[in-house]
């Protein structure tokens, strides 16, 4: 219970310093469970816009660069190690869960065959639908639209659309050999 208290006082209190430091770029209800040790941040001109009761775990890592934008709606769960880049635009629905270490990307680095790897980006955007229940692993990158009620499975890299009321599972192999 004091745990609980603890939290509770806590979220109040970086609401306030959030619409401090953000001003109008930073959107939130004052009821949240966000972990002291989650990092929650906005980069540049970007906006992050959090709806009521969401809890965000201990470690997970939402980053928004940019002119970036953020939104995740009311009632969602992300587990420990989650990590959301936003360059572009991520935007979560309603009621979802994330299983731990589940990834999210609006963007990639470009590379060529000449110049290899840059640190200039392409980005796009990722949208999640309401009551969705992304699996421990999963890792989303842009371009992808999940549909609502949708299961992505453990494991899962998903970057296009994902009509709603699916089931995503990887098809993996389990080979078992004697050691000689």
């Amino acid at each position: 219970m004091i745990r609980f208290f603890f939290l509770v006082v806590y979220n109040i209190f970086m609401f306030v310093v959030n619409k401090f430091r953000y001003g109008s770029r930073w959107s939130s209800h004052w009821l949240q469970r966000i972990s002291p040790s989650a990092n929650v941040k906005i980069f540049g001109n970007g906006c992050i816009s959090i709806g009521r009761n969401n809890e965000i775990s201990a470690d997970c890592d939402i980053q928004v660069h940019g002119k970036g934008r953020f939104s995740i709606g009311d009632g969602s769960y992300m587990n420990r190690f989650c990590m959301i880049s936003a360059h572009n635009s991520v935007s979560i629905g309603n009621h979802c869960m994330f299983g731990p270490c589940v990834k999210i990307f609006d963007n990639n680095h470009r590379f060529s065959r000449e110049e290899g790897v840059s640190s200039d980006l392409t980005v796009g955007s990722v949208r999640i639908g309401d009551n969705c229940w992304i699996a421990s692993n999963v890792i989303i990158l842009k371009g992808a639209e999940i549909g609502d009620n949708c299961v992505i499975g453990a494991g899962c890299l998903i970057s296009g659309v994902v009509p709603s009321g699916s089931i995503v599972k990887m098809k993996q192999e389990q080979i078992i050999q004697e050691i000689k």
